[in-house]
């Protein structure tokens, strides 16, 4: 596989589209420095999906576009094309470069950067890297630190991917590290929170028996209740049941006379349907009809006019075989006539040949005469046109003359006229350029202010990209570890649709000033992760949820549960005192209740001295401080260090806004920035635009002013010219008229010997009698011509009667067709119409007998809906009264439903008077007084109490899942270590061996060689170089000369290109360094290796050059505008 052919436009200094076809073996491409050969390396690197900017020499893409010349535009689009051989296969490679970015094009395909590195590693082009070789590369392979050379070869080894998976893990060992530390970090918290909750915990216990105690009075009380309802619906459904069996004989007689009703209805509807149909058929039978009496009118009328029709064809057809009796007769006469005309024609064309014999005797015996007459003939006409072309010559050469006279005048005006064009031009060129040095240095300015401003607005995106990455980060930390595993369970279950239920988690709910996100989150601690639901059964349908996934527990407020906390209205002036955290915080007013019930009476002061002297002033409020202390009514007091950063999720959604917010002010500060920007490229383009005018005005005066000098030399050189012409016509004059009045006088002795000579004319009587032959012999033939023409017209006009003939005898055989047709059709309709008529005088028949049924029917139906709407009405007012029992029954079934709803059916009480109730009633309100005492305490703690105990146990099993990740991550790490180790070494080995054969090619001897710094540091140790060129000892790359260091990097290039096992090369200015005797070797290796694969010499030296199959030169053709030029060798030699 080799690169055939290179096809580039618009790129870097090729404007303009070059070709360069490659030999299969060894091309060179030459040029002096700086006209551009090298950008061929660049655009094959580019094509084959080069990405890196510091291998392409260039800043930024549009480096890649042409920039322009004094000639040519600035390119905006630029390509290139590599034509690929592979057997007797041609593959295309083709990347694009327009304002819509960069795109590959491979076999006429758009594909894709991936599938480009696919179809390369399909070609064996993988390691292209390691084969093309540009400027400096050699330089660079003697600098490169060892370490650096190690990270060459491991790419080339194809070992990289292990280095890359190895710090992957060693990435993930950090984390996993980091993560356990974060996790026994937490387990302590919390374990620490548990045993600070302890005492609240016990009395929240004391505060569940009391409220079990009153749930159960409260339980039978209502079970006494329903009992006494159960009574009240067995007296209502006992009524029910009478007023339904008399309802059951009232629907009897309505079904009855409704049955009745329905059987006359239907009797009435399948008649009115009958007459429907009979009276559609009757109408279809009409129509028929009267469309039958059209078509037999039709068709009558139609046989009518084919039989008038079939009579004028007949008398047609007898006028034409008449007339075609009358032409044969006309058709024989004229046959005859035509014969004794030629007869005629024969006997005088034999007469006229003996008069011609005789003619040609009399010729025969005036042509001696005619010759000699003939011959002064000839010479007076010689004589005559010497005579005429001296005089032409003459008379042309006057005007000429006189032309050339005036010529003489006009070029010397002209060229004082050039001349002073001239001076004009030059002064105002000079005006010009003075003005275009002005405007280049206003551009210049534009453009620095432009690229300022693009500078900033990359300052700006680049904060922005910052800032979004962070946003990024801190959704991420939202979105996964920033809630508890069962509260990120349902998140993602309502995300997915597979919860239907809405529910909102209380730190969700409400947003927090920065400031006081410290204090919230202390006063909250785990119950910022509350799930707020609508009612009980909501909080039920989610907990089953997260049993049946088994991903732990979570606390529920129903917001009909919830208890909104009352805040004191008067505070004292003399704290410090921020303020009500429900009115420096906002919240979802959908969960009002529920962030009320946890934050109504949450008071936030400065320090803690405020705090401690607003907690003797309100016993019934808690109060936080902005640095996280929280007092309770309760008398607690919590402080220290705040929860952990991975669980401050306000502090994370503070962060989350702050950054937002400050990403919306650099995008206005980018749009202001890009507006300017936008401004002054318009002013820079416009400037560009004048200075390109300018240039353009400049460039058009100075090519004037060249045509105006090689005008003036044309003048000049035209008047010269004219005056030697001058100098000739005059000679051309004096000989024409010697030579003119020599001729005129041989022209007279011709005329007078010419008189002198008798005329000899031919037989007046045989010449009168041919003609007077070829005019009869013309009339004969003229005759015998009209009546050929005649009797071709009569035999025309007898076929023309013929198919006359045989056309009117179709059409009559036609007629008679459509005639017999007709007839035939009129029988078949006359039949059709017989027969509908029968059937339409029965229809009339059968729609009287209809009307008089459907007459008797509707007489029949009106006398049974009158009993049915008599039935209907005693039915109606049964079923009123039912309905107004079934009422009552529902409002104390409804009452009955909500009863068992809670559960009461099966503890329901035996049927008690009302004093019982009441007696139960005293009890349950002192039960409550009672309970009132503990109304301050939480009970939500006890949820708490339990949510930490599933917490600990579940981070307790992540941690140690995560001592053991760690555990195998150090084993994996340890086995990728050694097996990259090994191959590394065995790899070395042989690109050794091949460094060690090139280099001893290069020097004619010695011994150079890759070895590990580091023999016990398989994975780490970089690879040093040593040689020992003949005749010295070995010694580091760094020891060796100039040109011994330049052969070494050779031959350590060479086999690493080796290695890389690709078909092709490109040699970029690797013999810069090289002397003369070095040289050699280097085309001897370039040689050698270019008969197995292909080898692109970009270069300026000879040895390197004369070795190569095909050679290009590489040139300027103008400033920044690169050309190639095929160089044929034999010529170059």
């Amino acid at each position: 596989m080799y690169i055939e052919r290179i096809a580039l436009k618009g790129f870097k200094s090729f404007g303009d589209h070059v070709e360069i076809v490659l030999s299969d073996k060894y091309t060179v491409i030459a040029g002096p420095n700086g006209s551009g050969k090298s950008n061929i390396l660049d655009a094959v690197r580019w094509a084959l999906g080069e990405q890196s900017a510091f291998r392409l020499r260039i800043s930024k893409q549009g480096d890649l576009l042409f920039q322009g010349s004094p000639s040519r535009q600035a390119a905006k689009e630029a390509w290139v094309s590599l034509t690929l051989r592979q057997d007797d296969k041609l593959r295309t490679f083709k990347r694009i470069l327009d304002e819509s970015g960069s795109s590959f094009i491979v076999d006429g395909k758009r594909v894709r950067l991936y599938e480009m590195e696919e179809e390369k590693h399909a070609l064996g082009l993988d390691g292209v890297d390691f084969a093309f070789i540009g400027q400096g590369e050699v330089l660079e392979a003697i600098k490169q630190r060892p370490i650096d050379r190690r990270g060459n070869l491991e790419v080339l080894f194809g070992i990289a991917s292990y280095r890359k998976k190895r710090e992957e893990a060693l990435l993930k060992l950090t984390n996993v590290a980091e993560e356990a530390r974060r996790l026994k970090t937490l387990i302590d918290e919390l374990k620490q929170r548990q045993s600070d909750i302890r005492p609240i915990v016990l009395k929240a216990l004391k505060k569940r028996e009391l409220q079990e105690s009153l749930d159960e009075i409260s339980l039978k009380i209502k079970g006494l209740e329903y009992a006494k309802l159960l009574h009240d619906i067995e007296k209502l459904l006992k009524r029910k049941e009478d007023l339904l069996g008399g309802r059951l004989r009232a629907v009897t007689w309505f079904s009855l006379w409704e049955k009745a009703s329905g059987l006359l209805s239907n009797r009435a509807k399948s008649i009115l349907v009958e007459e429907a149909e009979r009276r559609q058929r009757y109408a279809r039978i009409s129509l028929d009809l009267e469309n039958l009496k059209k078509k037999l009118t039709s068709l009558t009328l139609e046989r009518r006019n084919a039989r008038a029709l079939k009579l004028r064809s007949q008398e047609e057809l007898d006028v034409l075989r008449s007339s075609l009796r009358s032409l044969k007769s006309e058709e024989e006469r004229l046959d005859s006539e035509v014969l004794e005309l030629k007869k005629d024609l024969i006997s005088k064309k034999a007469h006229y040949d003996d008069l011609e014999s005789q003619k040609r005797e009399q010729i025969a015996l005036v042509e001696e005469l005619a010759a000699r007459k003939r011959e002064l003939l000839e010479k007076k006409a010689l004589h005559e046109s010497t005579i005429l072309e001296l005089e032409r010559k003459i008379r042309l050469s006057g005007k000429s003359y006189a032309g050339l006279i005036a010529r003489r005048i006009e070029a010397r005006d002209s060229l004082s006229q050039d001349r002073k064009a001239l001076k004009e031009l030059e002064s105002r060129l000079s005006l010009e350029e003075k003005a275009f040095e002005e405007l280049s240095s206003k551009h210049t300015k534009a453009l620095a202010r432009a690229q300022k401003l693009a500078a900033e607005i990359q300052t700006r995106k680049k904060d922005e990209s910052k800032l979004v990455l962070e946003v990024e980060r801190i959704k991420d930390t939202l979105a996964s570890g920033a809630y508890p595993r069962p509260v990120e369970f349902l998140l993602a279950a309502k995300k997915l649709g597979r919860l239907d239920v809405d529910f909102k988690v209380m730190v969700d709910a409400l947003t927090c000033p920065r400031e006081y996100t410290t204090a919230l989150q202390s006063f909250l601690g785990s119950r910022q992760f509350w799930i707020l639901v609508n009612d009980e059964e909501d909080a039920r349908v989610c907990i089953d949820y997260i049993k049946r996934a088994n991903v732990g527990r979570a606390t529920f407020l129903p917001l009909n549960k919830a208890n909104p906390q009352r805040r004191p209205s008067v505070i004292s002036d003399d704290i410090n005192v921020i303020g009500w955290i429900i009115d420096l915080i906002s919240y979802d007013v959908a969960w009002e209740r529920g962030v009320m019930h946890l934050l109504g009476n949450l008071l936030l002061v400065s320090g803690y001295e405020d705090a401690v002297k607003m907690t003797r002033m309100l016993r019934s409020c808690p109060v936080v401080t902005l640095e996280g202390e929280v007092f309770l009514p309760s008398g607690t007091i919590s402080g220290g260090r705040v929860p952990s950063q991975s669980r401050n999720v306000l502090e994370l959604k503070g962060a989350l806004a702050e950054k937002s917010e400050r990403i919306r002010a650099i995008q206005i500060e980018i749009d202001n920035l890009s507006f300017e920007l936008s401004k002054e490229e318009e002013n820079e383009i416009s400037l560009k635009r004048e200075v390109q005018l300018k240039l353009e005005l400049i460039n058009k005066l100075k090519a004037q002013r060249e045509r105006t000098l090689k005008f003036i030399q044309s003048k000049q050189t035209e008047l010269a010219n004219v005056e030697e012409e001058i100098s000739r016509l005059k000679e051309e004059i004096r000989k024409c008229l010697f030579g003119l009045n020599d001729n005129k006088s041989k022209l007279q002795s011709v005329m007078s010997k010419i008189a002198d000579m008798k005329e000899l004319d031919f037989n007046d009587q045989l010449q009168g009698e041919l003609r007077s032959l070829e005019s009869q012999m013309k009339v004969i033939e003229e005759r015998l011509k009209g009546r050929l023409d005649v009797l071709k017209k009569v035999r025309d006009d007898i076929r023309s009667a013929e198919d006359g003939i045989v056309s009117r005898e179709k059409e009559t055989e036609k007629i008679e067709s459509m005639i017999f047709d007709c007839s035939a059709k009129i029988r078949e309709m006359a039949s059709t119409y017989r027969d509908l008529w029968r059937e339409h005088k029965q229809l009339s028949q059968v729609l009287e007998d209809l009307q008089s049924d459907k007459k008797r029917l509707e007489s029949r139906l009106h006398k049974a809906s009158i009993k049915l709407e008599r039935a209907k009405g005693r039915l109606k007012s049964i079923e009123t009264e039912i309905f107004s029992l079934d009422d009552k029954l529902n409002e104390l079934y409804g009452r009955k439903s909500k009863f068992e709803e809670e559960g009461l059916k099966d503890v329901c009480e035996p049927f008690v008077d009302d004093g019982e109730i009441e007696r139960l009633k005293i009890r349950q309100r002192r039960l409550h007084q009672e309970l009132v005492q503990f109304y301050d305490v939480d009970s939500g703690v006890l949820s708490e109490d339990a949510s930490l105990a599933s917490r600990i146990n579940y981070l307790s099993e992540q941690y140690e899942d995560v001592k053991e990740a760690k555990e195998k991550l150090e084993m994996m790490i340890k086995d990728t270590d050694k097996q990259a180790g090994i191959l590394f070494q065995e790899a070395l080995k042989a690109i050794n061996e091949r460094f060690n054969t090139i280099f001893v090619k290069l020097f004619g001897g010695g011994e150079a060689h890759l070895f590990m710094s580091d023999e016990l540091d398989l994975w780490n140790s970089g690879v040093e170089i040593s040689a020992r060129p003949p005749g010295k000892r070995p010694q580091s790359l760094a020891q060796l000369s100039g040109g011994e260091r330049s052969l070494t990097a050779i031959a350590y290039l060479f086999s690493t290109m080796e290695e890389a096992s690709v078909p092709l090369a490109i040699l970029d200015e690797v013999d810069a360094s090289l002397d003369e005797a070095n040289l050699k070797r280097f085309a001897d290796l370039v040689e050698e290796y270019s008969r197995n694969i292909q080898i692109v010499a970009i270069t300026h030296r000879r040895p390197t050059m004369e070795r190569a199959d095909i050679m290009y030169g590489v040139t300027l053709e103008e400033p920044g505008l690169s050309k190639v030029i095929s160089i044929k060798l034999s010529e170059w030699e």
